[in-house]
Order: structure tokens, then sequence, then C-alpha cells
């Protein structure tokens, strides 16, 4: 195995098992909570006290939409943007009610997470949280690139996410 190889499985563990059909689109959205029908189209639930938000890509961005429901099991809104909770991840905290948690400073279990908000341009935290089955927002315009592209799609992945693109559903 090379050397970023084995770093990879060093950062992030092991790959999902891939199925037989590896050559066909299989990606399914992530969701966080179960939808409801009504008169007006579909409507997220929100679970255990939080409040869901739709997140929108920016004008030179990627992705999404998201639809972002916290819950008691994924409280947090995982903020990888090396300078302590992020702007972004503040705003889907304040209007989901969940708990904003800098991840450079300590570390949570991927299950734990509703949402990551990261800062990456490169091909590193872009496809990690994707692979892990975590919804992923780019501050940056990112594209997916890089080795762990084949797990970004526009269900999971939303990039050059600002404030304003959020919205409270």
């Amino acid at each position: 195995m090379a050397f970023w190889g084995k770093m990879k499985k060093v950062l992030v563990g092991e790959a999902p098992a891939e199925s037989k059909d590896s050559n066909k689109e299989t990606s399914k959205p992530v969701e966080t909570t179960p939808k409801e029908q009504s008169s007006q189209g579909p409507v997220t639930a929100a679970s255990d006290g939080y409040k869901s938000v739709r997140i929108e890509h920016g004008k030179k961005g990627w992705g999404g939409p998201l639809v972002v429901s916290p819950s008691k099991q994924k409280p947090l809104i995982y903020s990888v943007t090396g300078g302590g909770i992020h702007p972004v991840a503040q705003k889907i905290a304040d209007l989901t009610g969940a708990e904003p948690f800098d991840g450079f400073k300590s570390k949570a279990d991927f299950s734990q997470i509703a949402v990551a908000v990261i800062d990456c341009g490169g091909t590193a935290r872009v496809g990690v949280y994707p692979m892990k089955g975590v919804l992923t927002v780019d501050i940056h315009g990112a594209t997916p690139s890089g080795p762990l592209m084949k797990y970004i799609n526009e269900s999971n992945f939303v990039s050059g996410v600002k404030e304003e693109n959020i919205t409270q559903v």
C-alpha cells in the first residue's frame, strides 16, 4: 500500500464496502429525519425539539440543497474550519437548536454529527465526511475531486455556502 493510502487509512479508517455494481450510480439521499407529506409538498419533521434548516450552494458552489435536521442521536454541528466555530456553523446551530462543536479542539464520533462545516478547497476533508455518511457543508466553492470524490454527491454535499444560503424549514 502506498504512503498516501496508508495515511488515509490512519486518518479516516476503512471505506465502506462497495457493492458489486460499483459502476452504477447507487447514491441515495442522506436524511437525518423522516419526511411527512403535506398539501404543500414534503416537510421535514423536527426531531427531539430540534428544528430543520435548508442549505443551498453559494454563487460559485456546487451540490445540495441539503436539509439538516439534528436529533438526540445527532446533536452536533461539527465545525472543522481551524478557527473555532465558523459563522456558518453557528447560524446552523442557532436555527436548529443543535450544539456547535469545534472539531479541531476535540473529536466526536461520526454518528453524532448532524452536519460537518468545513473549509477545504482541496481533496482531504471534502470527501472524508461524505464517505462516513455525514452531511457536509464547505464554505469554499469546491467541487468533487480527489481520491474520495466517489462518495460526494448532491444529496450529501454543498459548497460555497455563506450565512445567507441557510434558511429555516
